[in-house]
């Protein structure tokens, strides 16, 4: 009898350790998902320090979560719980164990019922979380790199000849270029004229009139067979021309040069008629080719 007397008293104790606390859940109402709740729980000597926190982490809430556990400001403690369902959701009660003087004691949380809204706009359900894309692959084969090196050399190419074509018309031709874009017949028939207006012959320079007389002719041959004639001596200039020129005009080009030559290096001195009639034939001799 004594026996089941105590078991009685200890039933009676645990009794009053599950069921002396208050409880409360905020909001109950417009809770939607990803919100943060709070269950207050308020027992006789319940503080966080004297939780038994080995036992936090198994805590099930059912369709809840829990985020933290604070220090209630009417006494007892906070749990900040959020739910990620929508729908008609359940509050597990749990088990909170805790000491007191060295008194273990636990009260157990009452379920709760509650709606969770949803985040999305209830007149368009269709907008969902939308399936995951396709994998996207980054990097292309080697044909495409081969493409994109040989528009880059192209392009390259491209600004190469537009800066040579632009650096040729900006740049100063030289006085051989200028040259060598007139026709050598015009050149060498202007040349003559040119000589006569300096009048060497008045001034007796007549070497020097022969030694021009003689480059202009060596010069328009040159130029009309594709030669160097200008540094070569009568004879050498007459091999070149062999295969190039007339035999008749060859020869006779060459009889005319050394007559030049005669008076440039033999000092001889010709009669004013013998200067008319070399600068007569010199003319005939462009105007010939």
């Amino acid at each position: 009898m004594k026996k089941k007397l105590q078991i009685i008293i200890i039933l009676l104790l645990v009794s009053i350790n599950c069921f002396a606390f208050e409880q409360n859940f905020s909001p109950q109402d417009n809770l939607t998902v990803g919100d943060k709740a709070t269950l207050k729980v308020k027992a006789d000597g319940l503080t966080i320090d004297n939780l038994d926190k080995t036992k936090l982490q198994s805590l099930n809430f059912g369709d809840f979560e829990l985020l933290d556990i604070q220090p209630s400001s009417t006494g007892g403690i906070d749990f900040i719980l959020t739910c990620f369902k929508s729908g008609k959701v359940e509050l597990l009660s749990v088990d909170i164990a805790y000491t007191v003087n060295d008194q273990s004691k636990f009260i157990k949380t009452k379920a709760k019922q509650l709606e969770i809204k949803s985040v999305l706009n209830p007149q368009k359900p269709s907008q969902d979380i939308l399936d995951i894309k396709g994998i996207v692959v980054f990097g292309h084969g080697v044909w495409w790199y081969l493409k994109i090196l040989f528009i880059i050399i192209l392009f390259l190419v491209l600004i190469y000849y537009i800066y040579k074509f632009f650096k040729k018309r900006t740049r100063k031709q030289t006085q051989e270029e200028i040259i060598r874009a007139i026709p050598p017949k015009e050149y060498a028939l202007s040349q003559l004229e040119n000589l006569q207006i300096l009048n060497l012959i008045e001034k007796g320079q007549i070497k020097d009139y022969y030694d021009k007389l003689s480059d202009i002719l060596r010069y328009y041959v040159s130029r009309v067979y594709n030669i160097d004639g200008l540094e070569k001596t009568t004879n050498e200039l007459f091999v070149l021309l062999k295969n190039k020129a007339p035999l008749d005009y060859n020869r006779e080009l060459k009889n005319y040069l050394i007559s030049c030559d005669f008076v440039k290096f033999a000092k001889v001195i010709p009669t004013q008629e013998n200067i008319e009639e070399d600068f007569k034939t010199a003319k005939n001799f462009v105007e010939r080719i």
